[in-house]
């Protein structure tokens, strides 16, 4: 058996991380080296849950297993007159790491244990349908370039056409941890919103602002423009005045400053499913996982942990399979990750459209009782029972009565 995986994101290198414990032979194709990925921008900013993080047990992973990178607690409020507001702690941290360091380090670790890797940029199918020819099965988990196009997009999984949130965000000093300390959103109806989690990058504990805003809305001043570094932090610190006086009463406006010039981000994501395989050749195929398979909006800070999840996933199929790599194979393992990928999907696509009434019900019973917001943060790490929680009328009615019949230790 041989695997080729292309792309160096969480997926391609949890995968093969795992498949190297279990003695699979798999080359990781990627157009970057360790340093290649640290000096970059910023792609994204990511915050692993408690489930990642036994993944990365199980791989061997103890550089990000300090509790200096931790995120304990979550801290909601929707920016409205009368909005509500609350916190709670994860029952196991987060942790926040700058993503850039993280993936530098998995892909050094990789090659440190003798993982074959091959630095190439692959562009397009006619490049895969090449990778076909010295591999039983290739795995495509680099969603962006022009390999996407290989996997179309999936209209009965793809409500949205359009990114329907512009993103605009950076690495800043001068923002004071809220209390406790953890992660932070800001929810502007029908604007946006804002989010400012602790973050550990180079420059050690920095906080991450990111802006989502419906494009059109108030907060596109910092979305739909480029802005040179220091007239982008003043825009931001505006915005941040008029529409989150809280996360405003934590900066220090004269050290209020992007970590470095290049610790920017702007764009736009618009949510996807593709088809998860593609035939390259008459007998050799491509499966897709990552952001090549799904694209889902940050909002819910979800997509990195699913990128690990299925990674694992797919490990277990291949390893568990004794036969071809055939369109039958990548139909069956598709169709299973598909099982874990959609409470995902269907979770972030709500919550990034218009707020059903039931949203506004489960927030305000958050806000009013203190066993509400904690089991509301705990599936956090669970899709699966996020979903149930808030797919439907009766299943936020059955959550709220669930948490409320919790005994309170206060």
């Amino acid at each position: 058996m041989s695997i080729g995986i292309v792309g160096t994101g969480i997926s391609g290198l949890h995968l093969a991380l795992r498949l190297r414990q279990f003695g699979i032979d798999a080359t990781l194709y990627t157009a970057q080296d360790p340093d290649g990925i640290r000096s970059g921008p910023p792609l994204n900013f990511v915050t692993r849950f408690h489930s990642t993080r036994e993944r990365e047990q199980a791989l061997g992973l103890t550089e990000w297993a300090s509790d200096a990178y931790d995120n304990a607690w979550m801290h909601l409020s929707v920016e409205a007159p009368g909005g509500p507001s609350f916190r709670a702690e994860l029952p196991h941290p987060a942790s926040s790491v700058d993503f850039r360091m993280y993936l530098a380090a998995l892909l050094q670790e990789y090659q440190r244990r003798g993982g074959d890797t091959v630095r190439r940029q692959i562009t397009d199918r006619a490049g895969l349908a090449r990778l076909a020819e010295a591999h039983d099965l290739v795995v495509v988990a680099a969603g962006r370039g022009g390999l996407g196009d290989t996997f179309p997009r999936d209209p009965a999984r793809s409500p949205y056409r359009e990114a329907p949130r512009h993103l605009a965000g950076g690495l800043f000093h001068g923002v004071r941890p809220p209390e406790p300390p953890g992660m932070t959103m800001h929810m502007l109806p029908g604007a946006g919103e804002i989010h400012a989690p602790t973050y550990h990058s180079f420059a050690g504990q920095v906080t991450a602002v990111l802006v989502e805003a419906v494009p059109g809305g108030p907060l596109s001043a910092v979305t739909d423009h480029d802005h040179d570094p220091g007239r982008f932090t003043k825009e931001l610190l505006h915005l941040i005045a008029a529409h989150a006086p809280a996360l405003h009463a934590r900066i220090d406006e004269r050290e209020f400053a992007l970590t470095r010039p290049a610790d920017m981000l702007r764009g736009a994501v618009p949510p996807m499913v593709r088809h998860g395989w593609a035939r390259l050749t008459d007998d050799r195929y491509a499966l897709a996982i990552g952001d090549a398979w799904i694209t889902n909006d940050p909002l819910t800070a979800q997509g990195a942990n699913l990128g690990s999840r299925l990674a694992f996933h797919l490990a277990d199929a291949l390893r568990a399979h004794g036969g071809a790599y055939d369109e039958a194979f990548c139909r069956t393992v598709s169709d299973q990750m598909w099982a874990a990928a959609r409470p995902v999907v269907d979770w972030t696509n709500q919550f990034i459209g218009p707020p059903p009434e039931r949203m506004g019900t489960l927030l305000t019973a958050a806000a009013a009782d203190q066993r509400v917001a904690d089991a509301f943060v705990a599936r956090l790490d669970d899709p699966a029972a996020m979903w149930r929680a808030v797919g439907s009328e009766q299943g936020t009615e059955e959550f709220i009565a669930q948490a409320q019949s919790v005994r309170s230790t206060v």
